[in-house]
């Protein structure tokens, strides 16, 4: 009699290193990748996909979220639209800018020479820009995203 359960399994040594690769690369590659598989956000002030606005922050006040348009931006940048991006977001292209280094520094191992909380430090530069173009925003110096 075949064991065919066991002649399927991949060898303990492969897995082991195929769930190693898995860890190092984390969800930044995939993140770039569904971005980059969404279709084009479209104009005219319609959301993405066409779908209604989801910001609970907008539908509630009327005024746009620190974070409008982040989503779209994100897209539009991996479609290598950066014009559109900085359109609906001026802090995408950092936020992709990020994804992509924490892409490579996984995989290639250099994250662990990094400097700790290199990631935090990083984050909050992004959350101190994305209230300061809010701020810039609601003065009326940056439109609002389309």
């Amino acid at each position: 009699m075949r064991e065919p359960a066991a002649a399927a399994m991949p060898e303990p040594g492969v897995r082991e290193r195929l769930k190693v690769m898995w860890r190092r690369l984390g969800a930044a590659p995939f993140v770039l990748l569904s971005a980059a598989l969404m279709p084009l956000p479209t104009r005219g002030g319609a959301s993405l996909l066409g779908l209604p606005n989801l910001c609970g922050f907008r539908v509630l006040t009327g005024i746009p979220c620190p974070a409008c348009g982040i989503t779209r931006s994100v897209v539009c940048c991996c479609h290598l639209r950066l014009g559109d991006a900085v359109a609906y977001n001026p802090v995408g292209p950092l936020v992709v800018g990020l994804l992509l280094f924490a892409a490579v520094a996984r995989f290639t191992g250099a994250e662990r020479r990094l400097p700790p909380n290199t990631y935090e430090k990083a984050v909050a530069v992004i959350l101190a820009l994305l209230l300061l173009q809010w701020g810039a925003r609601l003065a009326g110096w940056l439109p609002a995203p389309p």
